[in-house]
């Protein structure tokens, strides 16, 4: 008898107890995943070399954070210079450089072309991307935000070296080109459809010019970004802790940061990356105008009236706001894979010219421009299925921006009305 009470009630008792040790396991699991998630950013941020920094504005919200890639060599053995095909350019100036805007994981990025014509920090005008040689990184600090009016909170640099060794860190990063890619000069030599590339590629990648120009450069820089927060966000690096260890001393070796950039901040920088992995991200380039200067020189002088008014969506984070109140359907288009043609019908000499550039600063591929039938309104027509993509344009574009569809359309077309031009 003794035997069948002790058979009946074993295993009750037994369930009874794993039920009281499971609530015990769990809390010491989300213990351990706390202080993890508290260490790691403390440890990772011990990895990073830090560099002096002055003109940084305190911490506030949103966060702005300068990042800036280096073109200096010094990183790079005369081997590896042949090999990534940076030539043997001594000193230091600024090949990529943009600022970072995050706030509650919303992440919006502001590029500012390389040969952008600026007052710079000493008082002397020329290429923005020289100002580090001037005085540091603070010059550069200080030049944008004299530009833009945005306070920069902190300081990011990336190296030659240090952007191949972080790519070859994740494994390689995965891009889709619609058109192969050879130049070499960049030692570049991609073919059309999707491939991984390793850190020397893109490297290349980022650094063509004379393919096209800076502002579709600047274009590829922020389309693989992106590409390099996702592979970062997979799980096969996100959830493996020996893959987040090796990341950080890669990352630690490959990065600068001021001197002021802690683990909370780290962390924010990675929870906006997030967005950035996501696609929840918006990207702009300064707006300029192509001149020549007096000494034969090309460089792009900043168009005063459009760029204020993105400035200033930047400074006060109402910039972020246009991802929160997005579409999702139009969150998940990439504006470099939409064909735009720009025919002018308001009657206003050089408009359609204009309005190229305009969305061509906003990533839009802009395949044709020139003239209409005279219009009042301004129409953004677009084949069935491309609603989503045409209302991306529309909300680019200047003028009202009505979106019609039209069945045998050849891809989308803005025909530019009088509202437009007024």
């Amino acid at each position: 008898m003794s035997a069948d009470v002790d058979q009946s009630w074993g295993p009750s008792v037994e369930r009874r107890a794993r039920g009281r040790r499971w609530p015990r396991v769990l809390a010491i699991v989300l213990v351990v995943a706390l202080l993890a998630a508290i260490a790691f950013p403390w440890w990772a941020s011990r990895q990073v070399a830090r560099v002096e920094v002055t003109e940084l504005a305190s911490s506030s919200r949103p966060l702005h954070i300068l990042v800036a890639g280096s073109d200096s060599r010094e990183d790079l053995t005369a081997e590896e210079r042949r090999e990534l095909g940076t030539g043997s350019f001594e000193g230091e100036r600024t090949d990529t450089i943009f600022v970072m805007t995050i706030d509650r994981g919303e992440v919006a990025l502001l590029s500012f072309p390389r040969d952008l014509w600026v007052p710079r920090c000493d008082g002397s005008v020329g290429r923005i991307n020289a100002a580090t040689v001037i005085d540091g990184p603070g010059c550069l600090v200080r030049t944008v935000r004299d530009l833009s009016g945005i306070d920069v909170h902190h300081y990011v640099e990336v190296t030659f070296g240090g952007f191949r060794d972080v790519v070859d860190a994740v494994g390689g990063v995965e891009l889709c080109l619609e058109e192969a890619i050879s130049d070499r000069d960049a030692h570049i030599d991609l073919p059309a459809g999707c491939q991984v590339l390793d850190g020397a590629d893109a490297l290349g990648y980022v650094r063509v010019r004379k393919i096209d120009n800076d502002l579709m450069r600047i274009q590829r820089q922020q389309r693989f970004v992106q590409a390099l927060a996702r592979e970062v966000a997979s799980p096969g690096v996100l959830l493996n802790p020996f893959a987040m260890a090796s990341l950080a001393r890669d990352t630690g070796d490959a990065v600068r940061v001021d001197q002021r950039m802690g683990p909370i901040t780290m962390a924010r920088v990675g929870w906006g990356a997030r967005g950035l992995a996501s696609g929840a991200v918006t990207t702009h380039t300064v707006p300029v105008e192509p001149r020549t200067t007096s000494g034969g020189a090309a460089v792009l002088d900043v168009r005063t009236t459009d760029a204020e008014a993105l400035f200033a969506a930047f400074r006060n984070g109402s910039i972020l706001r246009e991802i929160e109140d997005q579409d999702p359907d139009e969150a998940a288009i990439d504006p470099a894979d939409v064909q735009v043609t720009v025919l002018n019908g308001a009657g206003v000499s050089g408009l359609a010219a204009t309005v190229r550039d305009q969305l061509a600063d906003r990533g839009f591929d802009v395949v044709a421009i020139g003239n209409t039938d005279r219009r009042d309104e301004t129409v953004v027509q677009y084949p069935p299925g491309d609603q989503a993509a045409a209302r991306l344009v529309a909300d680019a574009a200047p003028g009202a921006g009505t979106l019609q569809e039209v069945a045998d359309a050849a891809g989308i077309q803005v025909l530019l009305g009088s509202d437009a031009g007024g």
